[in-house]
């Protein structure tokens, strides 16, 4: 590496086995409170913050009891996950410690909230890795803005060209992309569509893969 350069990892999907399980719990609880067509609008949450959340529900279900279907989908996390936390994806402490090896400054961008960033990055022992952190409650537009993946940069001290963004999701590649960085996807619940394609950096499997790039 001839000069420095960053990488910002996302955290769910990305970094732990958690899209599906959340995803899962949302629609339980969403045929719970009979609400139609819940699985294609679960989806369209992924990557974004609790406040974008909200937005998207009630755009399609009008004035309903968001909090309620929150709170019926922690239940059901919980349930399964426990104290334990979510799994680790496949190969997040071996790239963490390549890159870091190397020199490469690394952050975390999510759209989740810090506590639980904190958390359960901390059950699955990652949080040694990043200095850096800019999350979902922090007061910044939720991806597919690029304001959390400007922030990184601006943490890192450097400039959004010389950052990469390993990602899961479609609207934090959209982000990566908005930010003018390097977006490398690893697809988890959704493929990269014909939009995002152009978008990317990279396409890799797994993040076993996507260490080769570094």
């Amino acid at each position: 590496m001839s000069s420095k350069q960053g990488i910002i990892f996302d955290m769910d999907g990305l970094m732990i086995d958690s899209e599906r399980i959340i995803n899962d719990a949302v629609v339980r609880a969403g045929h719970d409170m009979g609400l139609a067509d819940i699985e294609h609008i679960s989806l369209k949450t992924i990557g974004t913050s609790h406040d974008h959340t909200r937005e998207i529900y009630r755009e399609a279900y009008g004035d309903f009891d968001f909090e309620h279907l929150m709170d019926l989908k922690h239940k059901y996390i919980d349930e399964i996950i426990g104290d334990n936390g979510f799994p680790p994806k496949k190969g997040i402490t071996e790239i963490l410690e390549k890159v870091t090896a190397k020199g490469y400054v690394t952050a975390v961008g999510s759209s989740t909230r810090e506590w639980a960033v904190k958390e359960f990055l901390g059950k699955i022992d990652v949080l040694k890795f990043f200095d850096n952190f800019v999350c979902g409650d922090m007061g910044l537009k939720s991806k597919p803005a690029p304001d959390i993946f400007l922030a990184c940069a601006d943490k890192m001290g450097l400039a959004p060209a010389d950052c990469f963004v390993l990602e899961d999701s479609i609207n934090g590649i959209k982000a990566a992309h908005a930010a003018g960085m390097k977006p490398v996807m690893i697809p988890d619940m959704i493929a990269p569509t014909v939009e995002i394609m152009p978008m990317l950096y990279a396409l890799k499997p797994s993040l076993i893969e996507a260490a080769e790039l570094f």
